[in-house]
């Protein structure tokens, strides 16, 4: 029978509802229903769920969705340390117990997860809340306003990675030899990489300082075992200089490095 039908049906109706985490290729799927759901070839674990209404207003910020989960839940467990550095998403459908036809209720991402006795808080914002964000502004600034690597910047970041092994690991403090043939600093700005375990997914990590072999992140490396292999990628101070001699990227530098120092509505009447 149509989804349609059994919505609005007096009797015959028993809805279900099917939530789909994926952070990139790797997805998590659960059900709140009393016993695992298979639906579309796809296996949707039991598990205790309760959400919070979904609402609809002029502010996305409003509109957002909350999750109430047992502590271990496998999902919230991934923002008990630190939270993953790519984007948790959530497809929220809803269907009738053996019925062939789902509909999407809701879909978003995790903006944050809390802790308490027992249970988990998740709180999600919906798609719309970051196409409706304002962008960033171009100033007019000698430095370059771009994100390293990014589409802008499009400096190769393969193309200057480099390969190494976590060696030691002490609070957020890396050492990898590979680091220390490089100059200090060299990766400052930058970031370090490793894939979680066999999964085809990568945790980031920003470098905050780089002395010698000691990388030093700003948060705890999840999913890093001593001997682990890692991939740093070098920092930039956003000068040209730097631009031209670490990247070779002079031609998509981003800022105004020839802005006149001398002001014309200074004092100095001579310009």
């Amino acid at each position: 029978m149509a989804y349609d039908n059994l919505e609005r049906s007096a009797a015959d109706g028993r809805p279900v509802e099917l939530y789909r985490f994926s952070r990139g290729p790797i997805a998590w799927n659960y059900t709140s229903s009393d016993r695992d759901i298979l639906f579309d070839a796809v296996l949707y674990a039991a598990h205790p769920i309760q959400r919070g209404n979904i609402e609809q207003g002029p502010e996305a910020q409003r509109s957002g969705l909350r999750l109430t989960v047992a502590r271990a839940f496998p999902v919230a467990a991934l923002f008990m340390i630190a939270p993953p550095s790519d984007p948790i998403a959530l497809a929220l459908r809803q269907m009738h117990y053996l019925d062939y036809e789902a509909i999407t209720l809701w879909q978003g991402v995790i903006t944050g997860v809390s802790f308490s006795a027992g249970r988990a808080d998740i709180e999600l914002e919906p798609l719309s809340g970051t196409l409706r964000r304002s962008g960033l502004r171009r100033n007019y600034q000698k430095t370059c306003p771009y994100v390293l690597y990014g589409v802008d910047c499009a400096a190769n970041a393969e193309a200057v990675r480099v390969d190494g092994v976590a060696n030691v690991i002490d609070g957020l403090s890396l050492t990898v030899t590979a680091a220390g043939a490089l100059p200090d600093g060299f990766f400052a700005g930058g970031y370090v990489e490793w894939q979680l375990g066999a999964d085809p997914v990568f945790e980031r990590r920003f470098v905050t300082a780089h002395v010698g072999a000691a990388i030093t992140i700003d948060m705890p490396p999840v999913g890093l075992a001593v001997g682990a292999a890692v991939r740093l990628y070098p920092g930039c101070d956003h000068s040209l200089t730097t631009c031209n001699s670490k990247f070779g990227n002079a031609l998509n530098y981003g800022g105004m490095p020839f802005i006149p120092t001398k002001n014309p509505f200074g004092s100095d009447p001579i310009y």
